[in-house]
This record gives structure tokens, C-alpha cells and sequence, in this order.
């Protein structure tokens, strides 16, 4: 796996809060509204970002605390109900059995080791307390290396299987997959890629992509771009 490190993360926060997926009002509130109607004292996010959903938490359930290996994508909050500061998923910070909830979104992707990171957070969370967890995932887990080599980062996106065998700690008491529809690829890449010969490659190789992927995310062509449905897994799990 490719080091995704601070000098990238720097870079890549720049256009972060312009890609569609990260404040897409209806993509976060669906995967909300898994959690059950009662109070959290302690809440933790993993991989805050520019607090993107954060800020959505801190206003309706109370304040929290947010890691991120960047500083520079954490140092675009300023809600005063968060508390963000530089972390390490591998190795939380926190003594065990603190948060009644903690969530993390479209974070896994870009850990080295997510049965490590699992298990910290199953450390860190009370008996009872909630674990919301949200990530894209390839369109059907027989597409796993096509995807892989479709987004061009020298990273692994986990499929379903791969995830629930991660949390067989927990207790999933929902899971669910939200499709977003009809998704740009230009502003992904345009928001997400580093250097114009990533977005070539990465562009080019969604051009040549099979006809199977193509079937399943409803890929289509308009106007110079290239637009496809994205799946998101979602699952609320428990101690």
C-alpha cells in the first residue's frame, strides 16, 4: 500500500469539501439516522476530515472529538462543540472503554491494517456503546480487483465480506447499502488527484473499464465526463 502521509493529505484537502460525496446532505443523513434515538456523553470520529459530518453530530448530538492523521484537513473546523486534533487510527489515544459512539466514514481504505484499527475501537467503546461505520465498496464483491485497478492508488477497497469479517467483534445490528447516483468522475478526480498524470491514468482506465462494471454502476457519458453510481455500505454495530 501506497504511504498516504501528510504532505498528500495537505494537498488533497485543498479541493476536499468539493467532491460530491463529502457533504451530501441526503448520504449523511441516511447514514445518521442508523443510530437509535438516545444520548451519547461520549462521541469520537475517525478520520474527521474537514468535518463534514462532525459538524452535522456536534449540532444535533452533543460535542465530540475527532482524530485525523492531517493537520491540515482538520485545521479547516472551527465549531467549537469539536474537538479535532492529529491521530492515529492504529493506535487511539484514549482509555479503553470511554465512547458510547464512535463512526468512521470512507476511512478504511486508506489504513494499513483494519483489523488493528477495529480492535481499537472496540477497546476504546463502552459495553453497549455504537459503532456507525460507512464506506464505498465495489459495485459486487467479484469486481474487487477491477475496482482497485479502476481508481489507481495503490489501495484496497474492502469488499462487504472483507468488512463484516473485520467487525466480527461486534454485534451489527443494522447494515444497509446506499447507492449514490450518477456520480461525476471529473469532480472526484479533479478534487481528489495530486498531479494531472493521475487523473489521466485514472481517467482513461475508467474509459476502458469491462462492460460488467459498466452494467452494474449504470456508467454512462455526457459531455466530456463520466458518471457512475457508487455503492456505500453502511452498518451500525455494538459491542
Amino acid at each position: 500500500m501506497k504511504d498516504y502521509n501528510e504532505k498528500y493529505w495537505s494537498q488533497r484537502s485543498k479541493g476536499y469539501d468539493n467532491t460530491n460525496w463529502v457533504r451530501n446532505k441526503e448520504l449523511i443523513t441516511t447514514y445518521l439516522d442508523l443510530l437509535p434515538k438516545k444520548n451519547f456523553h461520549k462521541i469520537l470520529e475517525i478520520g474527521i476530515g474537514t468535518g463534514a459530518v462532525a459538524e452535522i453530530v456536534a449540532n444535533n448530538l452533543g460535542p465530540l472529538i475527532g482524530i485525523d492523521i492531517s493537520d491540515q484537513m482538520i485545521s479547516k473546523i472551527s465549531n467549537p462543540n469539536i474537538t479535532a486534533i492529529v491521530g492515529d487510527a492504529h493506535n487511539l489515544e484514549f482509555k479503553d472503554k470511554k465512547f458510547d459512539l464512535i463512526y468512521m466514514r470512507n476511512v478504511i481504505h486508506y489504513i494499513k491494517d483494519p483489523k488493528q484499527v477495529m480492535s481499537e475501537v472496540f477497546r476504546c467503546l463502552k459495553p453497549n456503546g455504537h459503532f456507525l461505520f460507512s464506506q464505498v465498496i465495489p459495485p459486487d464483491d467479484s469486481v474487487s480487483k477491477e475496482y482497485d485497478w479502476l481508481i489507481g492508488r495503490e489501495i484496497h477497497y474492502p469488499t462487504k465480506i472483507e468488512i463484516i469479517d473485520f467487525m466480527k467483534d461486534f454485534k451489527i445490528d443494522k447494515k444497509i447499502n446506499y447507492i449514490l447516483k450518477s456520480q461525476s468522475i471529473n469532480n472526484w478526480i479533479n478534487n481528489t488527484c495530486n498531479s494531472n498524470s493521475e487523473k489521466t491514468k485514472i481517467i482513461n482506465r475508467h474509459y476502458e473499464t469491462s462492460d460488467k462494471y459498466k452494467k452494474m454502476v449504470n456508467y454512462f457519458v455526457d459531455r466530456d465526463d463520466i458518471y457512475v453510481d457508487v455503492k456505500h455500505l453502511m452498518i451500525l454495530a455494538k459491542k
